[in-house]
């Protein structure tokens, strides 16, 4: 796995944790509230990262989809938000969903781009 996935894993793990804090500080001082927003600027701030070499169709798409998995979970075991056999569903067509778009994008164009992205970079 790349560096750039890894980095794209860590913006999708620092998503789900900010949007947890943001549940749990609904009601705490005004300086706690501000945790989750740091998080979710640092989440961005990898994502941009990411998409240095992901293309933008594929690292959003698991961004936000398996940050919406994620979070689902997160709501059940930290907040005893059901998990309906539908909504089971429903992740799992999302994460189905991040699967076909990832294995559709063009393999060897996309990394010549990357590479080229990369060469400018340097």
């Amino acid at each position: 796995m790349s560096f750039h996935w890894l980095v794209l894993l860590a913006a999708i793990a620092v998503e789900i944790v900010a949007t947890a804090a943001l549940k749990s500080v609904v009601s705490a001082p005004f300086m706690v509230t501000l945790l989750p927003l740091i998080l979710i600027g640092l989440s961005f701030t990898l994502l941009s990262v990411a998409l240095r070499v992901i293309p933008l169709a594929v690292a959003y798409a698991v961004w936000e989809g398996l940050g919406i998995v994620g979070i689902a979970a997160a709501g059940h075991l930290l907040f005893g938000e059901h998990l309906t056999p539908t909504r089971i569903v429903a992740l799992c067509a999302i994460i189905a969903g991040i699967v076909l778009l990832e294995r559709g994008v063009g393999g060897e164009a996309e990394e010549h781009e990357a590479e080229e992205y990369e060469g400018r970079l340097a």
